[in-house]
């Protein structure tokens, strides 16, 4: 063979360098020396990451959540710097060794490796026009992977080694647990407060059994042994016994069953709540809320490497489900709910929902537990009205629809019958009437849940209706959706229903604030149907500014109560943007239209006390105008141009002499009075939504 020479002496390949001895071996040139002629000075290695390490052990860098923990970062409880909280995480995991030598050579690092599967994934939910369909009896191919039972001898999906990768993460997951004092006390304040918490009962249950693993076990030091039953117990299916209670069921998932999952569902509660005052004695006084927005966005870090780990190494269950719901409620406050994330988290939930078959209510297992029959309803009720709201605000198609769905309302009981017995249970359901509403006058979290889901069942119609082109058709149909929902709403149990007096009925704060939001989204619905009709049928006018100032007078009314308790900020906020803005901006057009044209608005109820409600509001904009508010820009803007308009409307700038004159009608030099950019914000505030409420 032909060689090669490097300063006028044969080059060498490293093997042959080392053996001194002379090399014939033909070495590769890049295509670079190629062109420039300059072959002999070339030493180019074909694959320089295909080399193996002489040393069998593995050393994995940190993860991406190390990162977000900078000495800023440091836990409120403790003070830590991030630093040492980083060198604790990576100390306290071992290297590991790669553990497959069958593995190919050729490699871009451990971190980069998926675990390889032995055979295909669990299929999850498949319905009526699958390719299975026709074995619909052979309940092992239809099922979901959660409620297979474990079979003797059975191979498991998935790898009984995983790379150091993974260990290294769980190892810094396990490590957020020294924050666990103040992660247990904002779950247990929100329990006590919030009346929209989805998981019942199951979670509180947990608490204990974790502390006691931190305390006897040094969880939080990421030992060895206890990485790796925490990542043996989540890699495999989470099955769940037919003949388990409520008071049992977090046995599957704490003690020495502990699982990821349930730590990423904790992680992102707290992370979520704390932006709401929840344990204000965890974090320092003075820059409390800087404190909170960082240990919020920790949280979502490391809930998102639990999700992470979790999709590659186990099949989806009702754990992921709980954990895919508080994520996306954690990216709202994180991220905005205008977000990109938010919408594409909202994607996730949907689709692992629809994975477990949580839509449809008829597949499920006549052996499964009732209490967790339940959950699911709940679950699925929360998502559907959560997705209905975000493709309002966003003007999205949705994602989960009513009408590939048969999962029946969940029952209107207290959280604690299903942690409870059989017989608990039983007793609960003799309470109810034949709609499944609790006749003992009662308000539950669940009771809540279904009305929220009901008001969002006619707003899914909206939205079809709503993309269709505006005919007499149209118009008809929007008609009959506002009786339908008139009707639907007058059907409620009396306690349900919100009237300005509930303050005086011995209703707590909390339950006082979550009948304003459903009655809000209850509203809302008219609201988009009559700014619908009006498009097209001017006397569906009068009805619109109707219920604008009934919407913008219940917001004010939430913002009264928004100091009576926790701080309520984040929901008031969002209850300001999400229903307020678009209510103001018709009432403040119609007016600022009044007084340009001299006609009288069709409008039924006082002017001057409309007038006083949009000053109110102008305040409230002018409070979270503030540099520590993520929306400061939009709500000063907002508060400049209602405030201009207001006193065009109380001091009029133009003198109107001719009768009958239409905004239609106005000069482009009247119009440019107003300005470009004042016009395109007021139909900017025409937008709809009422995204989720965070706590209530």
């Amino acid at each position: 063979m032909s060689s090669r020479r490097r300063n006028g002496k044969p080059a060498s390949c490293e093997p042959c360098r080392k053996e001194k001895v002379r090399c014939d071996h033909r070495l590769p040139v890049c295509s670079r020396c190629q062109k420039k002629r300059r072959t002999v000075s070339c030493f180019y290695h074909p694959a320089p990451l295909t080399q193996r390490s002489r040393n069998t052990t593995v050393k994995i860098a940190s993860f991406g959540v190390g990162h977000m923990r900078s000495p800023s970062h440091s836990t409120p409880e403790q003070g830590e710097s991030d630093s040492a909280s980083l060198r604790a995480g990576t100390a306290s995991t071992p290297a590991t060794t790669i553990s497959n030598p069958e593995e190919p050579k050729s490699r871009l690092g451990d971190g980069f490796c998926i675990p390889v599967i032995g055979r295909s994934l669990p299929t999850g939910y498949l319905g009526p026009t699958s390719f299975v369909a026709a074995f619909e009896e052979d309940h092992e191919l239809v099922s979901s992977p959660s409620d297979l039972q474990p079979q003797e001898g059975a191979v498991n999906a998935f790898p009984s080694a995983l790379p150091s990768h993974w260990v290294q993460r769980t190892a810094e997951i396990l490590s957020f647990l020294k924050e666990f004092s103040t992660i247990e006390q904002i779950v247990r304040e929100y329990y006590i407060l919030g009346q929209a918490a989805v998981v019942p009962s199951f979670i509180l249950n947990a608490l204990p059994t974790i502390q006691t693993m931190i305390d006897e076990n040094q969880l939080h030091k990421s030992p060895p042994e206890q990485v790796a039953r925490v990542l043996e117990n989540t890699k495999h299916a989470f099955h769940i016994p037919p003949t388990i209670t409520g008071g049992q069921f977090h046995e599957l998932y704490t003690g020495s069953n502990l699982r990821l999952e349930i730590l990423g569902v904790f992680y992102a509660i707290a992370g979520r709540l704390a932006a709401f005052g929840l344990a204000h004695d965890k974090f320092p006084r003075f820059e409390g809320m800087a404190a909170r927005e960082r240990f919020g966005r920790r949280m979502l870090a490391v809930s998102d490497a639990v999700l992470q780990i979790c999709t590659h190494i186990t099949p989806v269950n009702d754990l992921t489900i709980w954990l895919l719901y508080e994520i996306q409620l954690l990216s709202g406050v994180a991220h905005g709910d205008s977000s990109c994330a938010k919408w594409r988290r909202l994607g996730d939930l949907s689709t692992h929902i629809f994975e477990l078959g949580l839509h449809r209510d008829s597949q499920l297992s006549n052996s499964a537990p009732k209490f967790l029959i339940e959950t699911r309803r709940r679950h699925f009720a929360a998502a559907y009205q959560l997705d209905k709201s975000i493709a309002t605000f966003l003007g999205r198609p949705p994602r989960i629809s009513l009408r590939h769905s048969d999962c029946k309302l969940p029952l209107d009981i207290d959280d604690s019958s299903l942690g409870a017995g059989e017989l608990e249970f039983e007793l609960a359901l003799q309470y109810l009437d034949s709609e499944g509403w609790n006749t003992q006058g009662a308000l539950h979290r669940s009771s809540f849940l279904r009305q929220r889901f009901l008001v969002s069942t006619f707003r899914e119609e909206i939205l079809e209706v709503s993309l269709e082109p505006q005919s007499h058709e149209t118009a008809d149909k929007l008609r009959d959706i506002s009786v339908r929902c008139h009707k639907t709403w007058n059907s409620f149990p009396k306690q349900l229903r919100y009237n300005p007096d509930c303050w005086d009925e011995q209703f707590s704060t909390p339950i006082c604030l979550m009948l304003i939001v459903s009655y809000l989204a209850y509203l809302y619905n008219d609201f988009l149907i009559y700014r619908l009709l009006a498009e097209q049928d001017p006397e569906a006018q009068s009805a619109l500014l109707d219920v604008s100032s009934t919407i913008l007078s219940s917001v004010l009314a939430f913002c009264t109560m928004r100091e009576d308790m926790v701080d309520l900020r984040p929901d008031y906020m969002w209850t300001i943007l999400l229903y307020g803005f678009p209510s103001a901006g018709v009432l403040i057009k119609a007016l600022q239209k009044q007084a340009r044209t001299g006609r009288p608005i069709p409008y039924r109820g006082s002017r001057s006390v409309l007038i006083r409600h949009l000053s109110v509001f102008i305040s409230h904009l002018d409070s979270m105008s503030r540099p520590s508010v993520a929306n400061q820009d939009l709500f000063h803007r907002a508060s400049k141009i209602f405030s201009d308009i207001i006193d065009e409307v109380l001091e009029p700038r133009v003198s109107v002499t001719l009768p009958g004159l239409d905004m239609d009608t106005l000069t482009d030099s009247e119009i440019c009075m107003m300005g470009s950019d004042e016009l395109d914000f007021l139909n900017m505030l025409e937008f709809g939504g009422s995204i989720d409420q965070f706590i209530f």
